[in-house]
């Protein structure tokens, strides 16, 4: 055998190895797809199943739970429950001075006549404003 015919021959089976590795790797990426639609179609059946599982209009009602319960504890609830007599206690944090040692910070829990309105309450209130302010600009704008 010559040189010349002993690269053929390796040139030849190189490019063979080549192409045979393309072929493969387009098989797979063929079968890849064939699955990744398969468990779509699995996927987009379950989401149907659910749907028809719950009714749409439930997520509204939960958010509109929340929406009233946040407008009473800020608007009716400071002028309904002192009414009641129902106590209110605060946590409250006091540093106490120590002559022989470091200051100690204790917990000290005060009640309250009345309604605690907390930064928290204000948060949520204006949180629920804004997102029904924008919603009606968004459906404004349609």
């Amino acid at each position: 055998m010559s040189a010349m015919e002993i690269l053929s021959m390796l040139g030849g089976s190189a490019v063979g190895f080549l192409f045979r590795f393309i072929a493969q790797k387009s098989q797979d990426q063929k079968e890849l797809f064939q699955q990744m639609l398969q468990a779509n179609e699995i996927t987009t059946k379950n989401q149907d199943k659910a749907v028809q599982r719950v009714p749409i209009d439930v997520g509204r009602g939960v958010r509109q739970v929340i929406v009233l319960s946040t407008l009473f504890a800020t608007f009716l609830a400071p002028f309904v429950l002192p009414f009641f007599g129902v106590p209110t206690f605060v946590e409250v944090d006091a540093t106490q001075t120590n002559f022989l040692g470091p200051d100690m910070l204790k917990k000290y829990f005060v009640e309250v006549n009345g309604f605690l309105f907390t930064s928290e309450n204000r948060q949520i209130l204006l949180s629920i404003v804004g997102f029904y302010f924008g919603s009606a600009a968004a459906a404004n704008k349609s």
